[in-house]
């Protein structure tokens, strides 16, 4: 019974380590297939917020119009370069009465001002996505990530169901911040990594298997 317990329990975790292996290996085409659009869409040029008509992750836009007073937030806890501080976003109306979410950018503290009349910036269009189990809730008016439904509601606009991060500066104390992810594609180590334990596990059965059962039979 302890011999077939301990092969039960090898082989137990020698499927579990090819099905990680090749999960990981799942993965690694989708972050592929992932970097791929990102790099299509650096080239890409931007287009109008008013003429777009099937908005896509990481895409470039330019916007044309306003920013609205009083209609300003912030996303605490944010850091650049070390140092903590807020993201300012910021309601702003194109020509056509669209209202965009944008994030200017990161402040050391919370900056309400905003440029005043028309004009012209450019970005990447951003979907939100949803919160991590460590992040605190959003508890208006403090706020810790981009929730659209729930700014339309606090802000009393209709934004449109995704965001901009600007690329163009517009005030001195507001910091632009990377607009496109950091994605390392490190999947083919780890399953290569997943594939070696299950290799070094079988090897492991093996010898249970033909030696160590083998001394019990003969009891030598």
């Amino acid at each position: 019974m302890k011999g077939k317990g301990f092969l039960c329990f090898i082989s137990f975790f020698i499927v579990l380590c090819l099905a990680l292996g090749t999960w990981q290996l799942v993965r690694k085409g989708e972050k592929e297939v992932l970097l791929e659009s990102l790099r299509v869409a650096q080239k890409a040029s931007p287009e109008n917020v008013d003429s777009l008509k099937s908005p896509k992750p990481f895409q470039p836009l330019f916007a044309e119009g306003h920013f609205i007073p009083g209609k300003t937030v912030f996303l605490q806890a944010k850091t650049f370069e070390g140092r903590g501080g807020v993201y300012v976003l910021s309601v702003f109306e194109t020509l056509k009465g669209q209202f965009l979410l944008v994030q200017r950018g990161w402040a050391a503290q919370e900056i309400v001002s905003h440029p005043e009349g028309n004009l012209r910036f450019e970005g990447v269009l951003r979907k939100p996505s949803a919160p991590n189990y460590f992040q605190p809730l959003n508890n208006p008016p403090t706020y810790f990530w981009i929730d659209l439904d729930l700014l339309s509601r606090k802000l009393n606009v209709p934004l449109l169901p995704y965001y901009v991060i600007a690329t163009s500066s517009f005030d001195a104390n507001i910091y632009p911040v990377k607009p496109l992810p950091s994605l390392p594609n490190n999947h083919l180590e780890y399953a290569t990594t997943w594939y070696l334990l299950a290799f070094a596990l079988g090897f492991m059965l093996w010898w249970h298997k033909y030696f160590y059962l083998k001394r019990l039979k003969y009891g030598c």
